[in-house]
């Protein structure tokens, strides 16, 4: 430390550069302290709120800022109105004036919609191989179009047994043709009374009492299935002062195992009969385990019904070049083409719900039609097709990925880049790009070229380089800053046997990408930390540590996390890093992290890469706290307690 100089403890920087004073921490310089704002800069009222955010911070000791937006991917497209920029450069002159640093969020890659917005059919998506549809008569349509058939999913035989609850007990609580319910006649009953429709439903009541330990009120089932098919899962819930736990329609696959719908039934605590509806694909099983029910309930009642399994067709059907729709005969002589036998095959509804790049669940199917026994037509009613394609699978309700590897994706970003680049500098107020990779959920199953050997790890690590040499080519010296997980051995790109997510396989060897000029916002702060940590200071990145994720200040644990990383070089700085309580507790938390810390001149080196390396070693103990979560944002996770079964 000798090379550093101290100043008053109570000094404050007056800019929010490297060579300002910053506080030491357990020997790291936090010459960077940022808060992540997120925003929607097209509404005026907000202008004032992030500028007070910002005063608010800089008062703290705070010195810069992310800021993240949707519609900073939509600079260029001509969709947002003219007060959007003009609210953009208020906050940013703002920000310049009281010496703020700010960045823009972009290449949103894992939490796609502002990329998908300006085309749908980019999104990464699953194969469907060989799903038998067939040629079904309807009535024929006026000129000029003339269809008189359509395609029709085959009914496979893959279906819930007794999914209606209508078979019932001849005595008990235990419904007939499921493998496992928990807890008959004290946690789940046979309830003839409420019921959708017939004779019966299945209630669940005070899971938190009536099944102690775990909470669960559950029933499941095995289901024999082909790889790569499409399946439309439905079923119908009513809740009466329901609370606690997860409510999963939850479908699960083993050997590898793998969750295969990842959505959560988004309950009321009351409300009436109301339908659920998901997709999930096989992949590469032949069998799964169907789930309905509650993992860790409290109290209150929820009632289960008329639940069903059909194939799903062509809802959310992606079209472009590396997704391609292949229509085969049974014997795969023929191919049938588009314009020859039918006419261009879309699902027109596809991520275009309530608007560009927001997909929804399910709706209904679009109408495959088709030339059926037509001049030049080579089908014929009742034929038989295979047809082969790939579908959009959301995650938690409403995350879908952009490709990777499509060139197109590329060109849009160019034009992000160089849009969000210019509206900053033009304010003077350009700190540099923050790259949004984060939880990159559904990869690697499409024909697309990729990067390398074609893994996800490959094709992720040849995008963060694609992405970085570009921006270098717009300003080369404005500095690239990713989050960490995607690329952390130690956190989402471990090299583990079960995939990742809906991945086809994992993000291992993702970490080759990132150049050692690029900053790693590391939010690693669970066991792991100091293990994360320095191997990113191995590899020569400098690292900002994102912490706070909304924890009251009592269970505040960013200052042990700088202890636990002390003697790991390149801890450049902290970011305050919310996603739902807000910026009251800024000071309080600036107070935690470096209060009553000296204030001393930075070394040259922290501009630099970290002047020396460090093998990943035990981490000191630091006081538990909950599992890292999205910095983006926070998704419903749950600690998958029905693998077991």
């Amino acid at each position: 430390m000798s090379a550093l100089v101290a100043a008053a403890p109570d000094t404050r920087p007056l800019a929010a550069t490297d060579a300002a004073p910053a506080p030491i921490v357990h020997g790291h310089v936090l010459s960077k302290r940022w808060v992540y704002i997120q925003n929607n800069f097209q509404v005026a009222a907000n202008i004032r709120r992030v500028t007070d955010i910002l005063d608010a911070a800089r008062a703290a000791g705070f010195n810069g800022a992310v800021f993240s937006d949707v519609k900073f991917d939509r600079l260029d497209d001509g969709s947002l109105i003219d007060d959007y920029y003009t609210n953009l450069r208020a906050v940013l002159d703002h920000a310049r004036s009281i010496g703020m640093t700010v960045l823009p969020s972009t290449a949103n890659f894992g939490y796609s919609s502002s990329l998908l917005w300006h085309d749908p059919d980019l999104a990464e998506g699953l194969p469907v191989k060989d799903a038998p549809f067939r040629v079904v008569a309807v009535s024929p349509t006026v000129p000029p179009n003339h269809f008189n058939a359509k395609l029709v999913p085959v009914d496979d035989g893959v279906r819930l047994a007794n999914g209606d609850f209508e078979q019932l007990p001849a005595s008990g609580d235990t419904f007939p043709g499921w493998a496992f319910q928990d807890a008959p006649g004290t946690a789940t009953f046979v309830d003839r009374i409420v019921k959708r429709s017939g004779a019966a439903s299945i209630r669940m009541t005070d899971l938190g009492t009536t099944n102690p330990g775990s909470g669960n009120g559950r029933v499941y089932q095995r289901l024999a299935v082909e790889p790569f098919r499409y399946y439309h899962l439905s079923v119908w819930i009513r809740t009466q002062s329901l609370s606690g736990g997860e409510v999963r329609a939850l479908v699960l696959a083993q050997n590898p195992s793998r969750t295969l719908q990842w959505n959560p039934v988004p309950v009321a605590a009351n409300q009436e009969w109301t339908r659920f509806d998901a997709t999930f694909n096989t992949l590469t099983h032949r069998e799964v385990l169907v789930y309905l029910g509650v993992w860790g309930g409290a109290a209150g009642t929820i009632w289960w019904d008329d639940a069903s399994i059909e194939p799903a067709g062509f809802v959310n059907l992606i079209r472009r070049g590396s997704t391609p729709l292949m229509l085969m005969s049974p014997d795969k002589g023929i191919e049938y083409e588009e314009s020859r036998d039918l006419p261009e095959l879309r699902d027109v509804a596809m991520g275009r719900v309530p608007y560009n790049g927001v997909y929804d669940l399910w709706h209904e199917p679009p109408q495959a039609f088709v030339y059926a026994d037509m001049p030049g037509s080579r089908l014929h009613v009742d034929d038989i097709i295979l047809a082969s394609y790939h579908h959009v699978a959301a995650v938690y309700g409403d995350q879908v990925t952009a490709s990777l590897t499509v060139p197109k994706v590329f060109d849009l970003l160019d034009v992000m880049l160089r849009s969000t680049h210019r509206e900053f500098a033009a304010a003077g107020a350009f700190g540099g790009w923050m790259f949004n990779h984060d939880e990159i959920r559904v990869q690697g199953w499409d024909e697309s070229r990729g990067f390398g050997d074609g893994s996800p790890g490959a094709d992720l690590a040849g995008n963060v380089s694609r992405l970085r040499d570009m921006a270098r080519a717009i300003d080369p010296a404005a500095p690239v800053y990713v989050w960490s997980d995607m690329f952390d051995p130690f956190h989402n790109a471990a090299d583990t046997a079960d995939p990742y997510y809906l991945v086809n396989g994992n993000w291992s060897g993702s970490w080759e990408g990132p150049a050692p000029d690029i900053t790693v916002l590391n939010w690693n702060h669970g066991p792991k930390a100091r293990a994360s940590a320095a191997f990113f200071s191995s590899r020569g990145h400098r690292q900002i540590l994102a912490g706070y994720y909304d924890t009251p200040p009592a269970r505040f644990n960013d200052r042990q996390w700088l202890a636990a990383l002390e003697g790991v070089p390149g801890i450049d700085g902290v970011m305050y890093t919310q996603w739902g309580s807000g910026y009251d507790r800024l000071a309080a938390w600036a107070e935690h992290v470096w209060g009553g810390a000296a204030w001393v001149s930075p070394p040259p080196a922290s501009t630099g890469t970290p002047a020396s390396r460090e093998t990943p070693g035990p981490a000191p103990t630091l006081t538990p706290t909950t599992p890292p979560m999205s910095p983006s944002r926070a998704p419903l996770c749950l600690p998958w307690a029905a693998r077991g079964r």
